[in-house]
């Protein structure tokens, strides 16, 4: 192909479109019958490279996210398998980065051609330095033929990715040439964030456990307005059965504040409301002396409860702030201090007060959707679990209490208690038709 565009001094054009290739066939197979079906073959395998091309990025892509984010160097939620059993997030992650390269250079080939090219040659610059330094590290025998062979391609792909940064900088590389080293950056300083987390969950493995028995439990629950939320929370606050139980209301406008009261009372709820003003609006600091001021009190624990409120999926997050978020955030640092967040689904009861709301509607709709979308995963499963038992194998329903047997099942869940080498194990098998429970120990003796 490139014989031809040379031969025939072939010209791209500045709309992008009859393409290089198209001229070439064209010229090639002229315009008679079998020449138009030549061309159109041509073109249908070049629409099959590429799609090649595309979908393999999107198989191995995620898979080497992956296995990059479990060297702390991605996000791990890169590491997250979906319900297909596939590395969605890194699917999405893909998606969305090539959608916006579309859209930002208008799906022009002649913008793409640089990141392009910039991003396959810097790949083949870290593989070529990279073996180059697993050969100088390993020196296995025969290595200095290798060796030469990998430092010159590395050697190549940097005076490629150089030529390509310097010609096509207006066009578009500027911003590869910006963006790794900045991405570069970003990453390093995650890694360092995730050993330093290892570092400290090291540390407390070390140290003695910290005892959790307090002569004292004081209870807070923030309290912004009187809702579904807040009374939920109440209720929970009272089954934690605490030495001190306070509803508290950080005062902003005394107006409402005086409102709110009222509307305590009228409810006739019996825990006590603690208004305190806060007249430079910041919420979370407030929070943080008054759960300071509490902790004075000597071997005293201290919960902090937030409601939140979880509303339908497209006007829920609309409807409130993240202020408990803040909250939790700031308390969650103070020794002998816990912030709990109680969610309650408003929706459900919002669904059973005004069934017909559009928004409810919509909800429904989505539900059944999903709860098909499970009902098929179901099947999937119940097909693969009912394949042919061994013939040993005994339905635990059958099992004969002081006999031997062998049974056969999906293993439900596993609780590990004590350390090595007494370390006990409790599994619970589970088939369609019952379940069973075995313990044993780490030399797998079942009892």
């Amino acid at each position: 192909m490139s014989y031809l565009a040379f031969v025939t001094h072939a010209t791209p054009f500045q709309a992008g479109y009859p393409s290089v290739l198209s001229e070439e066939a064209r010229a090639v197979f002229g315009t008679g019958t079998i020449g138009n079906v030549l061309f159109y073959l041509v073109q249908i395998a070049s629409a099959a490279i590429l799609y090649t091309g595309a979908n393999t990025s999107f198989n191995g892509f995620p898979f080497l996210a992956s296995f990059v984010a479990e060297d702390r160097l991605l996000p791990r939620q890169l590491t997250k398998r979906g319900h297909r059993l596939v590395f969605s997030n890194g699917i999405i992650v893909l998606t969305v980065v090539s959608v916006l390269l579309l859209v930002v250079t208008g799906g022009s080939v002649n913008a793409l051609v640089p990141f392009y090219a910039i991003g396959v040659f810097t790949g083949f610059v870290m593989a070529g330095y990279g073996m180059t330094k697993h050969h100088l590290g390993a020196r296995e025998p025969g290595w200095q033929w290798p060796l030469a062979i990998n430092l010159g391609a590395g050697i190549l792909a940097t005076i490629v990715v150089g030529i390509f940064a310097v010609a096509k900088f207006t066009e578009g590389a500027w911003l590869v040439v910006v963006a790794f080293p900045v991405l570069v950056y970003i990453l390093m300083r995650l890694n360092c964030e995730y050993r330093a987390e290892a570092s400290v969950l090291e540390k407390l493995r070390h140290s003695a456990p910290l005892e959790s028995q307090y002569a004292h439990r004081k209870v807070f629950l923030m309290v912004g307005s009187i809702d579904l939320a807040v009374l939920e929370a109440l209720r929970y606050a009272r089954g934690l059965r605490a030495s001190e139980l306070t509803a508290v209301h950080f005062m902003i406008d005394d107006v409402y504040a005086q409102r709110l009261r009222q509307r305590w009372e009228h409810f006739g709820i019996k825990a006590k409301l603690e208004i305190i003003d806060c007249p430079d609006r910041r919420i979370t600091h407030a929070a943080q002396r008054l759960v300071v001021q509490a902790l004075e009190e000597e071997n005293t624990g201290v919960t902090v409860l937030l409601p939140r409120r979880s509303y339908a999926p497209f006007l829920g997050r609309l409807l409130h702030d993240r202020t408990a978020d803040r909250i939790a955030r700031v308390v969650s640092r103070i020794p002998h201090a816990v912030a709990t967040i109680v969610p309650f689904d408003v929706q459900a009861q919002i669904r059973q007060t005004f069934p017909e709301l559009p928004e409810e509607r919509i909800t429904r709709k989505v539900e059944r959707l999903r709860e098909r979308m499970a009902g098929e995963e179901d099947r999937v499963e119940n097909g693969q679990e009912s394949h042919e038992r061994a013939p040993a194998a005994i339905p635990i329903e059958a099992l004969i209490p002081g006999q031997r047997a062998t049974v056969e099942g999906r293993v439900l869940s596993m609780e590990t208690t004590g350390s090595s080498p007494r370390t006990r194990y409790r599994a619970t098998i589970t088939t369609k038709a019952a379940n069973l429970s075995s313990s044993f120990t780490d030399r797998w003796h079942s009892r």
